[in-house]
């Protein structure tokens, strides 16, 4: 009697043709759900110039929109002149998009954890420096106001941000794409 193993019987070791294919359709899963995740968790573009222009428009369109809401109840949150509010929604942008990014890098678990009230902090606290440094054309009335104007923002923003993500990201639409 021959003892030998025939070609077509399957090595216990290697994996079969099915099994390799789950291990493919897990693998791209997990690879498309990471990449969600860090879009949609920060990004609003795969290039981040676009993406920080885009955040700079939001940021604009958004504090005009909280401050347009407030002086029309009679409720004004900042005292305010045309640079002073150009300048402070610059700087709120840059230091806003690099304190995150530092975050979400070292502090990920956290910010996931408190479900965005660490990001409002955090703004809050932005916004009271972005105040302190600009003597004149940016002054918030009081603690309130900057209390107020920053979850008002921050629940805007959210909404917008979402539909541009949404808009950019599920139709594909694909402009000045990044690496």
């Amino acid at each position: 009697m021959c003892v030998g193993v025939r070609m077509n019987d399957k090595d216990p070791k290697k994996p079969s043709e099915e099994e390799i294919k789950k291990l493919i359709e897990q693998l791209n899963k997990k690879k498309s759900s990471k990449n969600t995740a860090v879009s949609f968790g920060f990004l609003l573009h795969k290039n981040y110039v676009v993406h920080m222009v885009f955040s700079l428009i939001i940021n604009f369109l958004i504090s005009a929109v909280v401050i347009g809401l407030a002086s029309g109840i009679n409720q004004p949150l900042i005292e305010l002149h045309v640079i002073g509010y150009v300048l402070a929604i610059i700087l709120l942008t840059l230091i806003e998009n690099f304190v995150k990014i530092l975050m979400f890098k070292f502090f990920m678990r956290a910010m996931i954890l408190s479900m965005g009230l660490l990001s409002i902090l955090v703004q809050i606290m932005i916004l009271a420096f972005i105040d302190m440094i600009l003597i004149e054309g940016f002054h918030f009335i009081d603690v309130e106001h900057l209390i107020i104007f920053s979850f008002v923002f921050t629940i805007l923003r959210f909404i917008l941000s979402t539909y541009l993500r949404r808009w950019l990201f599920m139709k594909k639409i694909r402009f000045l794409e990044g690496k």
